[in-house]
């Protein structure tokens, strides 16, 4: 490389500083395009916000699929009920009736009456013992 002339000399930079520049530099450049792309959120639908009153936000939580950690959220289960209504689910199958929470340990008809308007249950399908078949069609 030839000498830069008198002030321009501060510029002038060894192969391994100009290397470290250029990555420093294509550093910065990718960090602010994937900031960028993070802030806009332009993979998620647009949302319109309706009513700002937290009040009115109301959530129904299906408690045949919901995990333990879904549970917690809901007034008077923690951690260990919500546990416990898994492993009650698994243990004895789907739920049937909201009412059948008041048969996991720990949760009482206080906590079912102020839960009820927050869950529902996916009702299951009926099949009747009749039209079941296994893989190679026979009636069980």
């Amino acid at each position: 490389m030839s000498e830069l002339p008198g002030p321009l000399k501060m510029f002038e930079f060894s192969r391994k500083e100009m290397i470290a520049t250029y990555f420093l530099l294509t550093s910065l450049i990718i960090g602010i395009g994937v900031k960028y792309t993070i802030d806009q959120h332009w993979w998620l639908p647009g949302t319109e916000v309706v009513d700002t009153d937290p009040e009115s936000i109301k959530l129904k939580i299906n408690l045949n699929n919901a995990e333990w950690y879904e549970l917690i959220i809901l007034p008077g289960i923690g951690e260990t009920r919500a546990k416990a209504i898994v492993e009650y689910r698994k243990d004895k199958g789907p739920f049937q009736a909201i009412e059948q929470l008041g048969e996991v340990e720990g949760i009482g008809a206080e906590t079912v009456k102020k839960i009820r308007d927050l869950v529902f249950i996916n009702e299951p399908k009926n099949i009747s013992p009749q039209s079941r078949r296994d893989r190679k069609g026979n009636q069980l």
